[in-house]
């Protein structure tokens, strides 16, 4: 536990006033944790609590509230908070959460174990915004924003520090602010801030119970045999570093077919333009075949809910050269300049979408086949 950690997570007795936070609610954020030894107490943990069940000891833990200046922030970890923007005022550098002005409250968000951050807020008379930056106080360095909604970051490095800042809609702030705080009710410019981790798991770590965290991208939780303990094993055919390399193999009429069958395990470790998310893929990485001048490769599915994306030259997501939905159409993808691609060595990556809940489907295919190069508005030109 850092020390500033520390000196922001005092307990106390459960007589002492002030803002108190009972550790039980917190259990279920601690547990996600605990078996890799994170100590490092948020707004509802209690170090120093001994032995003692801490879900009946009785033990409160003060938790420190968001910061008027972002400089000011203090440095917490998962857990939960409480705020109050009314003595508030916008932060001059930062300019308002998501660029929108208005006053703001400002954590320093540690992640100490490699893990996904979800940080949710409940405005008390208002729709919060979330933010995130680098742990500095400079302007126009915001890594995420969002309005009335959680703000989430997936698999960070353990020992990570970011910025988290709780802002309103300037026009929402004044016609709050002008009215005083009721004395039998919650203040409307009052708010609660949850802050979750779920550990990400590396491949070969033991992945249940799910409490344990959720195994890296590229990997499954699965027993390699019936009664061996689940862990994150890495898939063949997954994502771009265990692709499938595919010879693409024409015919003497520029054809070919292959056959996919999607009851082989997956994930989904890869975002596309055209939609896909959460939808399990296979990966093939084709070996272009030689073809004649201004000629490209044409691939269809033989079902129509099966989505494509092609990448090359590299993996990453800047690569795309194609996407096609899997939708009431069958998808269809064109892969152009095929003589120069194969002669840079270039091998590009096929993304196939699977249908939800098809794990029980039968076999499908592919069909490939030599087009004409696609003119300037993407569409084949004359043969």
């Amino acid at each position: 536990m850092s020390p500033a950690a520390h000196r922001t997570a005092r307990v106390l007795a459960p007589a002492r006033a002030g803002l108190r936070v009972p550790v039980a609610a917190g259990l279920g954020l601690a547990l996600t944790l605990a078996h890799v030894g994170c100590t490092a107490p948020g707004a509802e943990t209690t170090e120093g609590a001994g032995t003692e069940d801490s879900s009946t000891s009785g033990v409160w833990a003060e938790a420190p509230a968001p910061a008027d200046a972002c400089a000011e922030a203090l440095l917490v970890s998962h857990g939960r908070y409480r705020g109050n923007l009314r003595a508030m005022t916008a932060d001059e550098a930062i300019g308002g959460v998501c660029g929108g002005g208005g006053a703001d409250g400002f954590l320093r968000v540690e992640v100490p174990v490699r893990a996904d951050l979800t940080v949710a807020a409940r405005g008390v008379g208002f729709a919060p915004r979330l933010s995130f930056a680098p742990d500095d106080c400079l302007g126009g360095r915001e890594i995420a924003c969002a309005a009335d909604a959680p703000l989430a970051l997936q698999d960070l490095a353990g020992g990570t520090v970011l910025r988290l800042a709780v802002g309103i809609d300037p026009a929402v702030f004044s016609d709050l602010n002008q009215k005083p705080a009721p004395e039998d009710a919650p203040d409307p410019l009052s708010y609660d801030l949850e802050i979750g981790l779920t550990r990400v798991l590396d491949a070969g770590e033991v992945c249940e119970p799910a409490s344990r965290g959720r195994c890296v991208a590229g990997t499954l939780c699965m027993a390699s045999a019936p009664g061996d303990t689940p862990e994150c094993t890495t898939l063949p055919a997954d994502t771009c570093s265990t692709a499938l390399r595919t010879p693409v193999v024409l015919g003497a009429d520029g054809e070919a077919a292959l056959v996919v069958d999607p009851a082989l395990p997956q994930t989904d470790a890869h975002a596309h333009t055209c939609g896909g998310a959460g939808l399990r893929e296979r990966v093939l990485q084709l070996d272009l075949p030689a073809t004649p001048p201004a000629r490209a490769l044409e691939i269809t599915v033989s079902r129509p809910d099966v989505g494509l994306a092609v990448r090359a030259p590299g993996c990453l997501a800047t690569d795309e050269l194609a996407c096609a939905a899997g939708t009431d159409a069958p998808a269809r993808v064109v892969i152009g300049r095929l003589t120069s691609l194969r002669a840079a060595g270039v091998a590009p990556y096929l993304f196939i979408e699977l249908p939800p809940d098809s794990e029980r489907d039968p076999a499908f295919t592919l069909n490939l086949r030599l087009v004409s190069e696609p003119t300037p508005w993407g569409m084949p030109g004359a043969p």
